[in-house]
């Protein structure tokens, strides 16, 4: 054979030799793109369920009282407190701007104007009690207590607000609880002018008054920082008296000023106020300590009571007929009704489905019950009223977990899955209905499909848990100064708890990944077997 055969055939044998060199290349990168594409499987995030509407904030990532403005606008708010409809109309109770804002439609947009303000003569201003002051000299004056001549407070004139709180429609009439002017205001009808004037007040004997108590003489009429308002049947009447630790109710309607209430829970008489009866840590069935939130279930007559001081809910399954010291049905947030402990004495960082730190709003209707559990920074919910104390909540919205209570889940920015300081609550129950666009990337089918991949088992359907009931829950999220709006429930704990464990498997296994490519498939093959219905290992 000839020199130049030779060096063909070398030739060709190096290129054979480079050509399968090259094809095993191929092929391990093909594997690896195999592999890559499980990876990207499995590490893909399935949207997590959360609001899909804000108001006050331009986006879910803005938490910036008026949203960075040194004045507010008609689209801001700062530290809002509650929440109220009537009809297609909304109220939200403007804390931080000492003003109530009015949208006359249902918001439908991210960050929408309000259309009304009350408490204030127009969208700019924001000065507690519009910046009136007064001298306690004057207001005192035949009381006799010269320490306090010269002492300069703000003064409430008729249609001003001071830190105002709950809200409420009864009877076609706007009721508006003034915390810091220790009143509730209520107005003729439904307002239609920016800074209108109400024509009733409660807690005082004028609307040109506002010393908490009427100058310290506590009695059925009288009220210390009130928080929540509510009705139910527009007869009844319900206020979160905070300050003198007790829930005044008003069997009817008021007819003038300062109208006395009927009963008060959590005092003996309508002359005590001292929380939990005088003794603090002595916490019992019938007494409470800065009660914020208050509901009533007509139709069923039960009263809801968040105690906030004793972090805790109280159920009273029927309109008390006495006049005070009745004592409460069932107890939520407590193992029993002598604990007043946060997270049911495991401390302000150790949360849990059945502990409640600093709770401040309560809602119930045909979709469940909702606690605003503040301290804990997020809202727990219950599918059924509960009837048995210290009964754990279902659900967790604001936290990815029941035992997280990191303010927005200690991210550098707000989403619409996390929640600062969440307060008061409104809640909507809708009939069932097609499925409406939201101005937010709904799931085709496909999508489905693939939440199917990940929520059920592998090539097989899996139900959901419980079919989703139709409602809106509008949470006043106070430490991020906006109102998200929420109408779908996140069933997704149990889920995640499972892939922990089992990804703590897969780690003492990870020798398993070592190997060629066959071992790697074999891996996988048999893995197929024993993983969990809806999850891949992961890779």
């Amino acid at each position: 054979m000839s020199e130049d055969n030779e060096m063909e055939d070398t030739e060709a044998d190096d290129s054979l030799s480079v050509t399968e060199d090259e094809n095993v290349l191929l092929d391990e990168v093909d594997e690896s793109d195999e592999m890559d594409e499980v990876e990207e499987v499995v590490e893909e995030v399935i949207p997590e369920t959360g609001a899909f509407l804000v108001l006050g904030q331009g986006d879910f990532s803005m938490s910036q009282s008026n949203r960075g403005a040194d004045d507010p606008g008609d689209n801001t708010l700062c530290e809002p407190q509650f929440i109220d409809k009537f009809g297609d109309m909304l109220f939200v109770s403007d804390r931080g701007n000492h003003r109530v804002l009015i949208w006359e439609q249902f918001p439908e947009e991210n960050g929408e104007p309000s259309s009304l303000v009350l408490g204030q003569e127009d969208f700019a201003d924001c000065l507690e009690n519009r910046g009136i002051t007064t001298t306690l000299d004057e207001m005192t004056s035949g009381l006799g207590d010269e320490d306090l001549d010269g002492f300069t407070i703000s003064k409430a004139e008729e249609d001003t607000l001071s830190q105002p709180a709950g809200m409420c429609v009864i009877d076609g009439k706007l009721y508006v609880v003034d915390s810091g002017n220790h009143r509730v205001l209520r107005w003729s009808g439904i307002p239609s002018e920016d800074g209108e004037a109400p024509g009733l007040v409660l807690g005082q004997d004028n609307l040109d008054d506002n010393e908490a108590n009427r100058r310290g003489f506590v009695g059925s009429g009288s009220l210390f920082f009130p928080m929540g308002i509510h009705s139910g049947d527009d007869k009844h009447v319900l206020v979160a008296d905070k300050d003198n630790h007790r829930v005044l109710v008003w069997n009817k309607i008021p007819f003038s000023d300062g109208w006395n209430a009927d009963i008060s829970l959590g005092q003996k008489g309508m002359d005590d106020r001292w929380p939990n009866q005088g003794e603090f840590d002595n916490v019992g069935q019938d007494t409470l300590s800065f009660p914020s939130g208050v509901h009533f279930d007509a139709e069923s007559e039960r009263i809801f009571v968040v105690d906030q001081g004793n972090n805790r809910v109280l159920i009273w399954n029927r309109i008390p007929r006495d006049t005070g010291g009745v004592a409460a049905d069932v107890v939520i947030g407590q193992k029993d009704f002598f604990n007043r402990e946060p997270n049911r004495g495991n401390g302000h960082h150790r949360p849990s489905a059945d502990g409640l730190y600093f709770p401040t709003d309560v809602v119930v209707g045909e979709a469940g019950m909702f606690v605003s559990d503040t301290g804990n920074n997020r809202v727990l919910y219950w599918k059924e009223i509960p009837t048995e104390s210290g009964q754990p909540a279902d659900l967790v919205l604001g936290q990815a977990t029941f035992t997280e209570n990191k303010v927005n889940r200690n991210l550098d920015d707000a989403s619409n899955c996390t929640l600062n300081d969440p307060y008061g609550l409104l809640l909507i129950d809708e009939e069932e209905e097609e499925e409406e666009f939201r101005g937010i990337p709904m799931p085709d089918d496909d999508d489905d499909d693939e939440t199917a991949l990940v929520e059920g088992s592998e090539g097989e359907e899996q139900e959901p848990e419980e079919p989703q009931p139709k409602f809106k829950l509008f949470i006043c999220d106070r430490g991020n100064s906006r109102v998200v709006v929420w109408d779908e429930l996140p069933y997704q704990k149990e889920e995640e708890d499972e892939e922990e464990e089992f990804e703590e498997l897969v780690v003492d296994d990870e020798n398993l990944l070592i190997g060629d490519d066959e071992d790697e498939d074999d891996f996988f093959e048999e893995e197929e077997e024993e993983v969990p219905p809806g999850e891949l290992p992961s890779a």
